[in-house]
């Protein structure tokens, strides 16, 4: 008898990743991961350099410097976090405590793509709302609830469209659910929404028991590397993730350089300024272009090419990567007509628009 794995496992497929070389170039204008075109805090490196010179050691299990330092930043709870490395690991730490066999895991359908996986992974079934223009329907999310529903899960700011959701329209969708289905709200871009009508999560979570919102170190603050992520939820959640969680959920190199991110504001700021110069000048350049700039409360820009303008994005990818930029292109159908580029530096963005117009022109 074979050893086989848990039913449905077979059917899930790879998560598709940003490429990051191109034969031919020895450097590349790479925009199809989203990561920090400024990288990490100077400080962050340095308190990282000095944990690794204790690498022969275990890193401490306590984490309450990191939790007193993200709560002092946040204004938030210490004892509501649990903490993983990144926070993918968290989710699908929650998604498995909180749903199994059986029971239903509902997202939007173009949402972040791992959402399914997470439900899979648990041995759920997950179902796919319909979205209004990749923009979240909260009547489609609610309508696709039942008694089987246990998780509802949503990115806000989303991926890979950019879009968010009101604050008025998050707590919409939450008095929509019973007080036994969990609100799943993966929040990773926060940092960037700076739309007045964006609320954070968080709020939810003091408020009500069945609302958990996971963040990450990995895109504002430039820790992508090092994997570190965290979650706020109830103080009843947030014990039950850390004892079923890795021993050890956050490497010393990782736990010294948040702490040390968070607490320099100075290059928070840079880096918030940065993105949201570019991200207004390469959104209105595209637009200028007649292309379809997706708004964006995130540090990449989601661009669809109309069918009049006669250029396929399989065309538009080649041009780009013939020219040593890397935008980030998805297999999916409703992605089929667009591309996603990360803000990277200002030279960078400007090169990239120029010769994409060029491109277009022809």
């Amino acid at each position: 008898m074979n050893v086989t794995a848990q039913p449905g496992l077979r059917e899930i497929g790879y998560y598709m990743v940003g490429i990051s070389k191109l034969p031919g170039f020895d450097r590349v204008i790479k925009l199809s991961s989203n990561e920090s075109a400024l990288g990490a805090s100077p400080k962050a490196l340095e308190a990282a350099a000095q944990a690794i010179a204790h690498s022969h050691l275990y890193p401490e299990v306590d984490t309450e410097c990191l939790e007193e330092a993200i709560a002092a930043r946040f204004s938030l709870d210490a004892g509501r976090m649990a903490f993983g490395p990144g926070s993918d690991e968290l989710l699908t730490r929650i998604v498995n405590a909180y749903a199994g066999p059986g029971d239903e895991v509902v997202h939007s359908k173009n949402a972040y793509m791992q959402f399914p996986i997470y439900a899979k992974l648990a041995g759920a079934t997950p179902v796919a709302a319909a979205d209004e223009d990749l923009h979240y329907s909260v009547d489609a999310l609610l309508a696709c609830v039942t008694e089987r529903t246990k998780i509802v899960i949503v990115a806000n700011p989303d991926n890979p469209s950019g879009t968010h959701l009101s604050g008025a329209e998050l707590r919409r969708l939450h008095a929509g659910l019973s007080p036994g289905t969990l609100l799943l709200i993966d929040a990773a871009y926060e940092e960037y929404a700076l739309e007045a009508d964006y609320e954070s999560g968080t709020k939810l979570v003091e408020q009500f028991d069945n609302v958990v919102v996971t963040r990450t170190f990995s895109k504002i603050f430039g820790l992508a590397g090092l994997r570190l992520g965290w979650c706020y939820g109830s103080r009843e959640m947030a014990d039950l993730l850390t004892k079923i969680g890795p021993s050890f959920p956050v490497n010393a190199a990782a736990q010294a350089a948040g702490v040390a991110a968070i607490e320099d504001r100075a290059h928070f700021d840079r880096v918030l300024a940065h993105n949201a110069k570019c991200i207004k000048d390469f959104s209105q350049a595209l637009n200028d272009m007649g292309l379809k700039a997706y708004p964006s409360q995130t540090n990449f820009v989601l661009v669809a090419f109309p069918d009049g303008l006669g250029v396929s994005t399989e065309a538009v990818d080649g041009h780009l990567k013939a020219n040593g930029i890397i935008p980030r292109r998805f297999a999916v159908p409703d992605f089929a007509d667009k591309l996603r580029f990360t803000m990277g530096l200002e030279w960078e963005m400007e090169k990239t628009a120029e010769v994409l117009g060029d491109f277009l022109r022809r």
